[in-house]
């Protein structure tokens, strides 16, 4: 009695049929995941402004001393210096640093010291701030927290920071609030406030 082994594997056709397959996906699905990856650098570049500004207001408080959180980029580039605005030996001129060749290259900021009104209008965020808005003043702009963890000159200091895409205009565009207390917000613009937790206005 002859035992006959099966032979496992594909033929020529199975494999192009399934290489046409894939390809039809990544036609369909590579324009989202460039999109994703935009909105991905956004949020990166948000999230390292937020972080920067949480560190100097909690070392403003740490250290009893007002310390100072500034964008300094003309070109929107995500790069900030915390430090404290009088230097002593218990409070340095430079805490810490970002580098702007730090995380994604494509976000970008836009500063604003106009204080948000009381009531905010539904078209207060609708208008993004350019790359480098606000940045061109010698020293860069930026925000003074005092010993309480409070804005110590809100007439002067950033109230608002837009982080945009320099590459696609269709990417997501987020906003970063500061308030006198000194609590900031990161928001979405796109959405109403009145209906997502997440929107700016």
């Amino acid at each position: 009695m002859l035992n006959r082994r099966h032979e496992l594997g594909v033929t020529l056709l199975e494999l192009i049929v399934g290489i046409a397959v894939v390809s039809m996906l990544l036609m369909v699905g590579l324009p989202s995941f460039g999109l994703w990856i935009q909105n991905t650098q956004v949020r990166t570049a948000a999230e390292a402004v937020q972080n920067g500004l949480q560190v100097a207001r909690s070392e403003a408080v740490r250290r009893n001393a007002n310390v100072r959180f500034t964008l300094s980029n003309a070109n929107g580039r995500v790069e900030w210096t915390v430090g404290c605005v009088v230097e002593r030996d218990t409070c340095p001129a430079v805490i810490q640093t970002r580098n702007a060749a730090e995380g994604g290259v494509n976000g970008r900021v836009g500063v604003s010291t106009e204080i948000p009104p009381a009531v905010v209008p539904a078209t207060q965020y609708s208008t993004a701030l350019a790359a480098g808005e606000g940045l061109t003043g010698a020293g860069g702009a930026g925000v003074t927290f005092s010993s309480l963890g409070m804005m110590a000159n809100p007439a002067a200091d950033v109230h608002r920071i837009d982080v945009i895409n320099s590459t696609t205009a269709d990417a997501r565009r987020l906003v970063i609030i500061i308030g006198s207390g000194g609590l900031t917000r990161m928001c979405d613009p796109r959405l109403s406030l009145s209906e997502n937790p997440q929107g700016c206005s």
